[in-house]
């Protein structure tokens, strides 16, 4: 089972129910880490020596001292050429935008940009002193219709789990709400951070959504359309496609096909084998009119297609699925 990330009470009136928070879903994504890729020399004695990227800076700034890095186990690759090139990982350092100075770790400070270029610092201990601590309780405020809250205030999802003692407790609050339709407001604390959060009843058990606040959603920001342009009978064919496409959510049908090709392509690197990369045509768009494209598309409508397992690519030691953060192209 996942690690626990809250453990505490849901109070629901004079009801206590000892229950844990488990991650219910996250991105998952191939972990991807910047590398040096150091070039081979003809004749290793006239190469300048690189310097190594430091474990900790020197208090006073200092250059660095310089020394070829040792080449880890398996960290090499080979060019189209048949080439080998040292690997090594990198670490990120600090760097004064204004004299390219690497900069030492103890003279790094936090602070607010309240105009432009003028900054107010922000100590350590400011935060700490106003940071919530993690509370025991959960408390449920309100229960309201789920419809009334916009998917857009939903931040992370969890899978409430009872502590033994409190399983009774727990099968009746899941069932009540399940009877009634309503969905649970509460607030509580974790991770030095108050939160909202909304608790609704799953298929068999409770799960909990932390929510963003109000004024961290951009609403002025949403599009407004307009619905004075198209005509009736431009709305009436786009309801029929929207109805005749209808059909149940199977979430599972729907793949992350780039990781899967990232992970198959890592695969057949490990093993020392050649790929295809996969050429696209784009295509350019087609300038209709939009009751002919809506009538169009009803004389060509196909139903969307059922469910069918994902074909996962080949496994190897050093491509495994896992939780991590989103690799940027």
């Amino acid at each position: 089972m996942a690690s626990t990330v809250w453990r505490g009470y849901i109070s629901f009136g004079l009801i206590s129910i000892p229950v844990r928070l488990f991650r219910a879903a996250r991105a998952e994504r191939v972990s991807l880490r910047r590398l040096h890729r150091e070039q081979p020399a003809e004749n290793p004695e006239e190469v300048e020596e690189r310097p190594r990227a430091p474990h900790d800076f020197p208090p006073n700034g200092a250059s660095l001292q310089k020394q070829r890095p040792e080449p880890e186990r398996g960290s090499s690759s080979t060019n189209a050429e048949g080439v080998q090139h040292n690997l090594a990982p990198i670490r990120q350092a600090a760097i004064s935008a204004d004299s390219d100075e690497l900069l030492p770790k103890q003279s790094l400070v936090k602070g607010y940009e309240y105009e432009k270029g003028r900054f107010v610092v922000v100590d350590p201990q400011d935060l700490k002193d106003i940071a919530p601590k993690t509370s025991t309780n959960m408390g449920i405020e309100e229960f309201v219709q789920l419809s009334e809250i916009d998917p857009v205030f939903f931040e992370t999802s969890y899978y409430v789990v009872p502590e033994e003692a409190g399983q009774k407790a727990y099968a009746l609050l899941y069932s009540s709400m399940r009877a009634t339709g309503l969905v649970a407001i509460a607030q509580f604390a974790m991770h030095n951070r108050d939160h909202v959060i909304v608790l609704r009843s799953g298929r068999s058990g409770l799960l909990a959504h932390t929510m963003f606040y109000a004024s961290e959603v951009r609403s002025e920001e949403e599009f407004r359309a307009d619905t004075t342009v198209i005509n009736e009978k431009e709305l009436s064919l786009a309801e029929t496609l929207i109805h005749s496409l209808a059909a149940p959510f199977q979430p599972e049908k729907y793949r992350d096909t780039y990781r899967e090709k990232l992970e198959s392509i890592l695969a057949k690197k490990v093993a020392g084998q050649s790929f295809l990369p996969e050429v696209r045509v784009p295509e350019r768009a087609e300038v209709v009119d939009i009751s002919d494209a809506l009538r169009r598309s009803l004389a060509n409508l196909k139903k969307p297609a059922a469910s069918a397992p994902p074909n996962e690519p080949a496994r190897t030691a050093a491509v495994k699925r896992k939780a991590h953060p989103r690799v940027k192209k």
